[in-house]
């Protein structure tokens, strides 16, 4: 469910909702870290075009048409729902050779069926010289979240359930990937907590993975049942720590 492509573009990003709710959880990570800001001063030498592939929410199109506004900014996803520029596929982008001056690929490359097939084709649209920024998490990012989701699951099942794949096709562990077309890549991380006081977005947050994750749930778990295990355990973290506590590893590949 995680790339399949129909699933991403009439389900989990269908429109805005889902990836809004998931986004906004990180208003409580401590120290936050502030990626279109780190893609700004990443693009500081860039003149002419940007392309954003998987431009998601827009978050990184808005923040640079308001720092950069000499910059020509294309918003590319593959769900038209996202209300891109362009709607396309980064395995077989619709631009031509060396068309860009720099490239996004934020949060996205874990959702591509054909990871180096999408790397060659942004290799192929970034001019010489050119940049790529690529964003991904690290393997034990967002451990809690999969401890709370087998732990709910099994609350239901009576048995251990795992939890369901995630994004682990591209972290931070697979800038070899990226190495394959570009020659020089380096890598910033970041670990930080992220500290919920309340009981409501964690549940909004698992929530918001139904489309990606739902279908892993036992076949006589429904989905109603186990996000009010969700809660019910969240609740029973907060009232004993003062909030629920999720773990962060979170990075960006800058790529010449």
């Amino acid at each position: 469910m995680f790339t399949d492509r129909t699933a991403l573009r009439t389900q989990a990003y269908a429109d805005h909702r889902p990836l809004a709710a998931r986004v906004s959880i990180y208003q409580w990570q401590r120290d936050r870290v502030d990626l279109p800001a780190l893609a700004l001063g990443e693009l500081a030498g860039t003149t002419g075009t940007v392309l954003d592939a998987g431009c998601g929410l827009g978050t990184y199109v808005d923040r640079l048409r308001a720092g950069r506004p000499d910059l020509r900014v294309v918003a590319l996803d593959l769900s038209a729902g996202m209300g891109p520029e362009v709607v396309g596929d980064v395995q077989a982008l619709p631009l031509a050779e060396a068309s860009v001056d720099a490239a996004l690929a934020m949060h996205m490359l874990y959702h591509v069926p054909d990871i180096a097939a999408a790397v060659r084709e942004l290799r192929r649209v970034v001019r010489r010289g050119g940049l790529l920024l690529a964003s991904t998490n690290g393997a034990g990012d967002k451990v809690e979240v999969d401890q709370l989701w087998a732990a709910a699951a099994s609350d239901l099942t009576g048995r251990p359930e795992p939890a369901p794949a995630g994004d682990g096709s591209f972290t931070l562990h697979d800038g070899d990937l990226l190495r394959t077309a570009f020659d020089h890549v380096s890598v910033q991380v970041f670990d930080r907590e992220t500290v919920v006081p309340e009981v409501q977005p964690v549940v909004a947050f698992v929530d918001s993975m139904r489309a990606l994750s739902a279908s892993s749930l036992p076949a006589d778990v429904s989905w109603d049942a186990f996000l009010d295990r969700v809660r019910t355990r969240v609740t029973a973290e907060v009232d004993r720590h003062g909030g629920w506590r999720m773990t962060n590893q979170v990075g960006l590949f800058t790529c010449r």
